[in-house]
């Protein structure tokens, strides 16, 4: 490739500024060697090729009506780029006519290649006309040997070392098309990634897009370019516009259009052909973290003590950058400079001090010869020593003052900087203003009158030489150095600008050091620099121009705030001088006013009076002083609660880093300050043209820092912001323009075909809708409330092409502000706890279904009248209301039963009642005061008693808890009874109080009558009842009263007739004379008179009327009275239930209506139901899964705009499922694909979708699947035992290949004709043979190598059916998994037979008669035994089913023995890929590869020897239950335990960490036979025979000196032991080094002889034969204590003892045994009727129904056993 020209390479890395004519700094280039005209062509080439080379390759242009209508601006591209690159190489300049040429050229070689490239050549033609000399015969048989002599047994290692899993193997003799079909279908069951290739996003037949377009705008055309799918644009990057390669070299360049290229699912733009060309090459290195990084080229800036040096350090401490002060680095420059002016003052000086000088003496010399000679020399010398004292007196400049001054602080050095502008424009007027010095006529005029008066009598001398020594001229020129040294000199803005050039070239080597492939500019931040419009240009020319420029801004009125920052910093210098300056005033104008009146004293009046006042002031200024030391010693003594509120804000203040300007005190006006303010003036003026420099050349925006009450942190936080926002994602609001985006995409989607009609359009739109993190609710809301409050959709937003909603315009500006504070980060958001209303009529069940909702769910549950009742029965003491008013019991006397009680009390309790009465009538303040309300709970209280509504402050004081305070907010509720009223809905809306749902209980007026009436009417029954009772009492009451008043009456009256007896007996007495008929006829009267008293009394008290009683409510009539409050309250309820519903749809809570007039567990069950979504998908409650069509799936993935999921192929929700076999792919079988953020997953079906939908979390938590793993079966049976239709199910369940001998043979006779396997099939089938066993597995090996047997499985149907073909098949590995046999009787598979001869669907006869069905059946049988005995033996893989069965049952068998070998095999390759212990059960490993492969141990237990010391040998147990594979090795264990403990920590228990190692093989103990022992004589027995493990045990007693078992004998380190029994030996074999080396004692027990049992005496005999038999009977008689009906105990017990020793007599036979415990449970039943007819009779005679079921039974039973007793003998 050739070299470009300097210049050429100087336009190509040229980078407009980030914004659109912005110039970026770059490095310089070496300039580069001429080239020939050739090579400044090719420079010119990428720019005009595009067309050309598009048509070359013969690509049509595409139709015009179709470009958009952003792109119509590009017909000018071609033209202007033309006369742009004739403007940048004028050498290579052609002109238009020899362009359209070339132009027209490649058009026509286009057409002539598009001719050309139509001609394809077939296989046939080109392998006729072209022959290879690698195609003969001869070198192909050649190649091959050599590839099988040399490399095929290397690869045979190398693949059988590999991980089988990802060793695929393909059949070479298919075309290589089917090859490469197989390969992509072997890969698709794992999950791979695609490699993501960058798509250039604007083709070259487009219409170009103007470069000035806005980024907006640009990014809009971009993203509908080359759409993956309607409704998949391309999403904005952080880079937005910025070329990410030029960013990664430290440069922010603005991107072309025509560079512009999708990666990934974002859109990057490139700014030149190079940096496209190196980006699609890798793209990576430019995106990887930390890109998007600012560059950092900054420029901070601002009017004095703004903190901008501060900020600037800042700023260079985040980005990694240096910190560059202009004024320290032209110090230097600038000392130099100064040493320069100084000295050229000082040559300036000594000539004209010198020519002085001697005109001084010229003059002296004339003057001295007009004069005398006596006039004294010495006076004319002295005048120049005192015209130089004077001129050294004079007072001194400014810069002489300067060193007197003290040293500034950190705080000044911003001004010593902001003054530096200032200082170079005085100093250039300075420069031009000659010194006194400098001008010698002056200096004469003025010093030497004197001096001529002296010397004009002198007499004439030689003049002296006068040269730098003489004193004068010394004197003159030090005045004339210091005069230089202490003016200011300027620099050109070209120096400071080489000076800066110079420490970025130096920063720029720094950062290429640290990293060659890094960034190569940028990391510097320019402090106070530049400041005027001339450093700008030549910033901007020179290259240098910043990225930003950040300007500290004081908004406060006048500049005050910093003003006051500069009085605080320099506050007692400025206050000396202005009290100098008062004091210099006050004496001014006391001589003035002395001057002006000199009669009248007032001298010392003013100075008395203003010495008076200073020390007056003095004085409260030292009392304010002194009352702040002790404020402040109060403050730290008692802390702030002992301070006044104003003392505390003081205090505050007074910590904070800038004081506000309300808080620092005002600086005195004066000339004091004049010299900030005309530094902050110079700045203000000189900034607005800067700014617009800026903006009009590089298009560069200042950033803005406001310094006014702010800290240093938050204005670095905000200049941080804002040099990082261009490279961060930014929200826009969502417009008309993405409106109509999405309905383009809805459009071109075809959604509006597939939408129901009956469904909203709006709620359709937002299914496929790309929300945000918080779905349609407003994520402000969210993350500041913690409230879930859906959005308005008229106010959105989009960030990062997600569309958020917001509840209003404010939560919408302050997301656009800050974005990130309201996006999830790293995990989704957790929605907030479920939070619930329940509505309904009083009656529907609210409280029920609301407290068992609430239990369940584990949240609260919040009645709301009675949180109204509880905020008031503080006072009240009571629940107040209507209802509560009618539960009030009645009082049970009347008041006035009461009073009359009370006056009866009184009466009878005396004086004591009466002053206990007047005391508390004397003291009313100890009796109980009604209690005051407060407003809020005489609202509440009204609101219970009347419905009176509650009003917004009452609502604020309850409501907002529940949403706002724990334990409510985190926990959740279910809210009774509330919103009541439309209002109240509406304040939950504009408070944002939103729920999850509100459940309507709805239900009919009839229920509500059926559940409130029967309550309410046994109230009314209690208060009649009471009514009744008070009624009987009162007239009881009265008619004691009545008696009461009757004795008293009666007494009256009989005190009357005593008082008339007494009278007339005193009569009688006077009249002793009279007659005994008088005397008898007072007696008469008398007794006339008692008649009397009662008839009196009975009229007398018969004469009051009772008093009428009301007349009491019928309950029919109080009933319908009820019944009428009850549905006029049901009226009024679902009437208020209907509006708050009305106002719950318009504030977008939703809605769930119950019916719960039915059984409340049917309303609890439907309840349950319509909560799932709400409940059981509540982790998903943000997550939003897109549906997409398979063909959009699988274009995304390969473009790399989504990703694959970690599940690949598989279904996660059948993965959940337990489902471990991958579902079906391609044609036929359809995948149902969804996008879950940036990841696709693929649904087996449409069910499965839509619960990925409702909750993707809960299918993500789960493991990624387990290693695809084939099903390998064998189905074997013998003929019509349903062989083939298992087969053909597996086939159409699973995708397997169904294989049989004979479809291996013809596969390869029509696949594969060529082949030698073919031509031998062909050479015995042609001769009418049988096809060998051995071409049969041959041929179906090769069938076996095709891919679907390794993706899905193979089922072989009906093979292998011999010894032999198992034989041959594991010879050529192939072993199935399972082995299902179809066990079906012989009976069974003849009727099958015949039912097939007889079946309508048969049409060809076949041979299957009956005499040919029952020979393959018999052959069958005798083959199979043996077959059946290998697998059992050797795999273990054999399993019997019942074929006679139905089909589904046998299909469901063998399905699940297929799934259960698969799981054990993905379980065993994840564990071992993960470096895991596996268990190989069920894994088909061969007793002679599992011998082979033992580990360490052999087949000892491991996990046993290493926790317990024991040697468990398992090659006891033959099968591989309990081994293991770790490591390569196999490891069998004792248990099941010891195989878990060895799964879970399997290193712990091989080498090198095992604690124990197995010891040698001549170590260990050996179980032997008699056989071997007679082998091995003459070793003898050791411990005389005697047993070791009993007499270890026995602790070495002499008890436990027991002999051993001579068939129970182990050999351990060539000694030979016996044991007592096969417990004591397997006790050895684990702990041989605990038993081997024990001595006996000398003293042995005696051996025991044998001895005859006949020949011990009677009690011997009987004690060793049948005292155990006798004891367990007689034991079993004394517990059971038999009674058989109608016999005695004796004879009961006899019977029972004689069955027990028959059914338990060892001698008899088993059946016999079983025989008599038969008769002896029955008898036990039947001894259990006494027992049970005896509980279960009675006294008194029970009908049949009454009695127990059996009852009758067992009593005939009973009845029938008398006079039949039981005969114990086997005839019995």
């Amino acid at each position: 490739m050739p070299r470009k020209s300097a210049k050429a390479a100087a336009a190509s890395t040229e980078a407009p500024a980030r914004r659109s004519s912005r110039i970026a700094a770059l490095p310089k280039e070496p300039e580069a060697e001429p080239e020939p005209p050739r090579a400044k062509r090719a420079a010119k080439a990428p720019k005009d090729s595009p067309k050309s080379g598009s048509k070359r390759r013969g690509r049509p242009a595409k139709n015009e009506a179709k470009t958009s209508p952003a792109k119509a601006k590009s017909g000018r591209g071609r033209k202007r780029k033309a006369e742009e690159d004739a403007e940048e190489e004028p050498e290579t300049k052609v002109t238009k006519e020899e362009e359209e040429e070339e132009e027209e050229a490649p058009e026509e070689m286009g057409d002539e290649e598009e001719h050309e490239e139509k001609v394809e050549l077939t296989f046939e033609i080109v392998e006729r006309l072209v022959r290879r000399p690698e195609d003969l015969e001869e070198q192909a048989a050649a190649d091959i040997k050599a590839f099988k002599d040399k490399l095929l047994r290397m690869f045979e290692d190398y693949m059988a070392d590999h991980d089988q899993q990802y060793l695929i193997e393909l059949d070479a003799n298919k075309p290589a098309a089917n090859l490469f079909k197989e390969t992509v279908m072997k890969l698709n069951t794992f999950v791979l990634r695609r490699a993501a290739v960058p798509i250039r996003l604007q083709s070259q037949e487009e219409d170009e897009i103007p470069e000035d377009i806005e980024t907006e705008e640009l990014m809009r055309t971009l993203a509908g370019n080359s759409m993956v799918a309607p409704r998949y644009r391309w999403r904005r990057s952080k880079w937005a516009r910025a070329c990410p390669v030029e960013l990664q070299k430290g440069n922010v360049v603005n991107g072309k259009p025509e560079y512009a290229v999708g990666f990934l699912d974002k859109i990057y733009v490139m700014s030149g052909p190079e940096q496209m060309e190196l980006f699609l090459k890798n793209p990576r290195p430019y995106l990887i973290s930390p890109q998007p990084r600012p560059p950092c080229k900054l420029c901070v800036t601002g009017p004095p003590l703004s903190g901008k040096t501060t900020v600037a350090f800042l700023l260079a401490q985040k980005f990694n950058a240096r910190v560059l002060d202009v004024n320290v680095l032209i110090r230097p420059r600038m000392e130099a400079h100064k040493a320069k002016q100084v000295e050229l003052h000082k040559q300036e000086a000594l000539e004209s001090a010198i020519a002085t000088v001697q005109a001084k003496i010229r003059e002296k010399e004339e003057m001295m010869g007009e004069e005398s000679d006596d006039a004294p020399e010495p006076e004319g010398t002295a005048q120049p020593s005192d015209a130089t004292a004077i001129s050294e007196a004079d007072p001194p400049t400014e810069g002489e003052a300067a060193p007197e001054e003290e040293p500034k602080g950190d705080d000044q050095k911003e001004e010593d900087g902001d003054t530096t502008t200032k200082e170079d424009d005085t100093a250039t007027v300075a420069e031009s203003t000659i010194a006194p010095s400098q001008h010698p006529t002056e200096t004469t005029a003025t010093g030497a009158t004197g001096i001529t008066a002296a010397t004009t009598k002198a007499p004439t001398e030689p003049a002296m030489e006068v040269d730098i020594s003489h004193p004068e001229v010394k004197a003159f020129v030090d005045a004339a150095i210091r005069e230089a040294e202490n003016q200011t000199y300027s620099l050109a803005p070209e120096a400071y600008i080489e000076v800066l050039e110079e420490a970025i070239q130096e920063v720029n080597k720094e950062l290429k050091k640290k990293n060659l492939n890094g960034p190569v500019a940028g990391g510097w931040v320019v402090d106070n620099f530049p400041q005027t419009r001339e450093h700008f240009t030549l910033l901007i020319e020179r290259g240098l121009a910043p990225d930003e420029v950040v300007n500290m801004k004081d908004s406060s009125e006048n500049g005050m705030f910093l003003l006051k920052r500069w009085y605080k910093m320099n506050r007692e210098e400025v206050d000396e001088k202005a009290r100098l300056r008062k004091e210099e005033e006050d004496r001014e104008k006391a001589k003035v006013l002395e001057e002006a009146s000199p009669v009248i004293p007032i001298t010392n009046a003013p100075p008395a009076d203003r010495m008076q006042e200073e020390k007056q002031k003095e004085e409260e200024a030292g009392e304010e002083k002194k009352s702040d030391e002790e404020a402040a010693a109060a403050r730290a003594e008692g802390g702030v609660d002992d301070l006044d509120e104003d003392d505390f804000l003081d205090g505050e203040e007074e910590d904070q880093e800038h004081v506000g300007p309300l808080d620092d005190p005002l600086p005195p006006e004066g000339p004091e300050t004049q010299q900030f303010k005309d530094q902050r003036n110079d700045y203000e003026r000189e900034w607005p043209s800067v700014q617009a420099l800026l903006t009009g050349t590089i298009n560069l925006e200042p950033i803005q820092v406001e310094v006014e009450a702010r800290s240093e942190e938050e204005m670095f936080k905000d200049a941080q912001m804002s040099v990082d926002q261009p490279f961060t994602y930014r929200p826009w609001e969502y417009t008309s323009i993405d409106v109509d985006e999405e309905d383009e995409d809805a459009e071109a989607d075809g959604d509006e075909e597939e939408m129901e009609e009956e469904e909203d359009e709006e709620v359709a739109k937002n299914k496929k809708k790309q929300f945000g993190d918080t779905k349609h609710f407003c994520p402000v809301s969210y993350k500041e409330n913690y409230v879930l409050w859906p959005g308005n959709p008229e106010v959105a937003a989009k960030y990062r092409e997600k569309v958020y909603y917001f509840n209003n315009a404010d939560t919408r500006d302050l997301f656009l502000s800050e974005p990130l504070t309201f996006v999830a980060k790293r995990k989704p958001f957790e929605p907030p706890p479920v939070r619930l209303l329940i509505l309904g009529p009083r009656g529907s069940g609210k409280s029920v279904h609301g407290r068992f909702l609430a239990e369940k769910l584990g949240v609260f549950h919040i009645d709301f009248k009675e949180r109204l009742q509880e905020l008031v029965i503080a006072k009240t003491k009571k629940k107040v209301g209507p209802e509560n008013e009618e539960e009030e019991e009645e009082p049970e006397s009347d008041p006035e039963e009461e009073g009359a009680e009370d006056k009866d009390g009184e009466a009878e309790g005396g004086e004591g009642e009466k002053e206990k009465k007047k005391t508390e009538e004397e003291n009313p303040e100890d009796q109980e005061e009604e209690v005051e309300l407060t407003e809020l709970e005489e609202n509440i209280k009204g609101n219970l008693m009347e419905e009176e509504v509650l009003s917004i402050n009452t609502l604020d004081n309850i409501v907002p808890d529940w949403w706002m305070r724990e334990p409510f907010k985190n926990t959740g509720f279910v809210l009774e009874g509330f919103p009541r009223t439309a209002e109240e809905a509406q304040y939950l809306a504009e408070r944002g109080f939103y729920t999850d749902a509100a459940l309507i209980l709805t239900v009919e007026d009839s229920d509500i009558v059926d559940r409130l009436l029967p309550p309410k009417l046994d109230k009314w029954r209690k208060k009649r009842d009471r009514r009744v009772a008070r009624k009987e009492r009162r007239k009881a009451k009265k008619l004691k009263e009545k008696e009461a008043a009757m004795n008293k009456r009666r007494q009256e009256l009989m005190a009357e007739i005593a008082e008339r007896k007494a009278e007339r007996a005193a009569e009688r007495a006077a009249n002793r004379d009279s007659d005994e008929s008088d005397h008898s006829d007072d007696d008469m009267e008398d007794e006339e008179e008692e008649d009397d008293i009662e008839g009196l009394l009975a009229e007398e008290f018969d004469d009051e009327e009772e008093e009428e009683e009301d007349e009491e409510e019928l309950e029919d009539d109080a009933q319908e009275r009820l019944k009428n409050e009850i549905s006029e309250m049901y009226d009024d309820d679902t009437g208020k239930l209907s509006t708050v519903q009305e106002t719950l749809e318009e504030i977008l809570i939703p809605r769930i209506e119950l019916n719960a007039g039915r059984k409340p567990h049917i309303v609890r069950f439907t309840l349950e139901q319509n909560m799932k979504p709400i409940v059981d998908y509540r982790e998903s409650l943000f997550e939003k899964v897109y549906p997409v069509k398979e063909s959009v799936a699988k274009k995304m993935l390969q473009i790399g705009y989504k990703h694959p999921s970690r599940f690949g192929k598989w279904c996660p929700v059948k993965l959940q499922q337990g489902d471990c076999i991958q579902p079906m792919q391609g044609p036929g079988f359809p995948s149902y694909p969804a996008i879950y953020r940036q990841h696709i997953y693929y649904l087996s079906s449409i069910q499965a979708r839509e619960q990925f939908t409702m909750h993707p979390l809960k299918y993500l938590k789960q493991a990624s699947p387990k290693p695809v793993v084939p099903i390998r079966m064998a189905i074997i049976g013998p003929p019509k035992s349903g062989k083939t239709s298992l087969a053909n199910r597996f086939v159409s369940e699973y995708g397997m290949l169904r294989l049989s001998i004979g479809e291996a043979v013809r596969f390869v006779l029509s696949h594969q004709p060529k082949t030698e396997l073919a031509k031998q099939l062909n050479a015995h089938m042609r001769k009418g043979l049988t096809v060998p066993d051995e071409l049969s597995v041959l041929a179906l090996e090769i069938v076996m190598l095709d891919m679907k047997t390794n993706t899905r499985g193979f089922v072989l149907d009906g093979f292998p059916v011999t010894k032999q073909q198992v034989d041959l098949m594991t010879e050529h590995s192939i072993i199935p998994v399972v082995v299902l046999e179809l066990k079906v009787d012989s009976r069974e598979l003849m009727l099958r037979g015949m039912k097939d001869r007889q079946s309508p669907d048969r049409v060809l006869p076949l041979h299957d008669s009956a005499q040919i069905l029952a020979i393959r059946i018999a052959a069958w049988q005798k083959e199979i035994t043996a077959v059946r005995e290998w697998y059992k033996e050797q795999h273990r893989n054999w399993v019997s089913v019942d074929g006679e069965r139905s089909k589904w049952w046998v299909w469901n068998q063998a399905a699940e023995e297929g799934k259960r070998s698969v799981r054990k095999i993905q379980t065993y390759l994840q564990r071992i890929t993960d470096g895991k212990a596996a268990s190989i059960h069920d894994m088909c490993v061969t007793p002679k590869e599992f011998l082979s492969r033992l580990g360490d141990f052999g087949q000892y237990c491991p996990v046993s020897l290493a926790k317990d010391g024991a040697l468990v040998d398992c090659s006891v147990n033959p099968t591989q239950e309990f081994a293991a594979e770790f490591r390569g090795r196999y490891y069998k264990m004792e248990k099941k335990e010891r195989l878990e403990q060895f799964l879970a920590h399997p290193e712990q228990y091989v080498p090198p960490l095992a604690p124990r190692q197995l010891p040698s093989y001549d170590m260990l103990p050996r179980r032997r036979t008699q056989m071997e022992i007679k082998s091995m004589f003459p070793m003898q027995i050791e411990l005389q025979g005697y047993c070791p493990v009993t007499y270890l045990d026995g602790k070495l007693r002499y008890e436990a000196i027991v002999p051993g078992n001579p068939e129970l004998i182990v050999e351990y380190r060539q000694k030979i032991y016996c044991f007592e029994s096969e417990d004591k030996l397997q006790k050895f074999l684990r702990y041989p080094e605990k038993y081997y080396n024990l001595k006996l004692p000398h003293k042995l027990p005696p051996k025991k002889d044998p001895l005859l049992v006949t020949s011990l005496p009677m009690l011997g005999y009987m004690e060793q034969t049948i005292s155990s038999a006798i004891t367990k009977s007689l034991t079993a008689v004394g517990c059971f204590k038999p009674k058989f009906p109608f016999l005695t105990p004796s004879r009961s017990a006899l019977l029972y003892l004689a069955y027990h020793l028959k059914a338990y007599n060892p001698k008899s036979s088993e059946y016999v045994r079983k025989k008599y415990k038969r008769k002896l449970e029955q008898f036990e039943q039947q001894c259990e009727l006494i027992r049970y007819l005896g509980s279960n009779m009675s006294d008194r005679f029970r009908n049949p129904e009454e009695r127990p079921i059996d009852f009758d039974h067992k009593m005939i039973e009973f009845l029938n056993l008398q006079g039949r007793e039981p005969i114990v003998t086997l005839l019995a």
